[in-house]
């Protein structure tokens, strides 16, 4: 009888400890946006750090009716799972494609969570390119900087590349991919959906925080936006920040432009890259409401895009 108990208690505490590492660490709730559309965003701004566990990017997903695109997947497999379990407590159709919107880590590192139903991972070329060879420094980089959170991801790299335009039919939704001409970063990859007037911009769009510059185009980025205005998008699901429309991009491109002329300003007047800091930060002044983090991100981005400047005049 004796055994017989420990037997018994032995596999309620293994059923107990399954049951606890099948739940989900981050309390993800998908908002639907458009039929069949949902965005998943997390309630940070931040960069990945111990308290947000590297979860600090937004991911979408569409149910098309012959299965589910997900659309970034984020810093970590951990993070991938529970998006994966997000999803199923919206829909039972699997996840048969995955689009990987740029390089940068936070938006692919949960591949490896879908790897046993997905069929496609999309991104373009330079992508593909640059997760294979830079993908082992991006797990390093976020699990330095959560203080280990987000473990040792496993790369699952994109193996559908997107060079130009393509117009997809997953199911019943009509989707639009199309490259930017490297404006964000090297290689970012936009997702449309003409009939719900839905644009899935990745990191081309920020709202709610300063954009990242690191390795941006920033004349092509400049360039791009109009473009995606002309759209008229109803909703935009930004890389970074809340659910917007075409107004977010509207004033993205009066920000990106506004810290172009700056800069130009400052460069023109013979200023160096650091001395013309605080030219810009008085020139974007009455944006810093609208972009936090700004104060903190100029002193890097001004000589980044001092650089462009300088190279753009000669």
């Amino acid at each position: 009888m004796v055994h017989f108990i420990l037997r018994v208690i032995a596999v309620i505490t293994l059923l107990y400890a399954s049951t606890a590492q099948a739940e989900p660490r981050f309390s993800m709730q998908p908002e639907q946006v458009a039929s069949g559309i949902y965005a998943v965003i997390p309630p940070t701004r931040e960069l990945p750090n111990p308290q947000n566990r590297g979860w600090n990017s937004n991911s979408a997903f569409i149910v098309t009716g012959d299965g589910v695109l997900v659309v970034d997947t984020g810093s970590s497999t951990e993070i991938g799972e529970s998006l994966k379990t997000a999803i199923a407590g919206v829909t039972d159709q699997p996840v048969r494609w995955i689009l990987n919107t740029h390089a940068h880590g936070d938006h692919w590192l949960g591949n490896a969570a879908f790897e046993n139903s997905v069929e496609k991972i999309y991104a373009t070329p330079p992508v593909i390119d640059q997760i294979r060879s830079q993908g082992e420094n991006w797990v390093a980089n976020f699990k330095r900087l959560t203080d280990g959170a987000t473990g040792n991801s496993r790369i699952v790299p994109p193996d559908t590349p997107i060079d130009s335009r393509q117009e997809l039919q997953l199911g019943n939704k009509a989707i639009v991919l199309f490259p930017s001409g490297d404006s964000h970063s090297p290689g970012d990859l936009l997702l449309w959906l003409p009939d719900d007037k839905v644009l899935i911009s990745g990191d081309v769009i920020y709202s709610d925080r300063m954009p990242s510059t690191n390795n941006s185009n920033l004349q092509q980025w400049i360039k791009l936006l109009p473009e995606l205005e002309q759209l008229q998008p109803e909703v935009v699901i930004p890389g970074h920040g809340s659910i917007t429309d075409v107004r977010g991009i509207e004033q993205l491109h009066k920000l990106l432009t506004a810290l172009w002329q700056s800069v130009e300003e400052g460069y023109h007047a013979g200023l160096a890259a650091y001395e013309t800091v605080p030219l810009v930060r008085e020139r974007l002044a009455d944006f810093a409401e609208t972009y936090p983090g700004m104060d903190e991100k100029l002193p890097r981005d001004v000589p980044r895009v001092y650089l462009q400047v300088e190279a753009a005049t000669f």
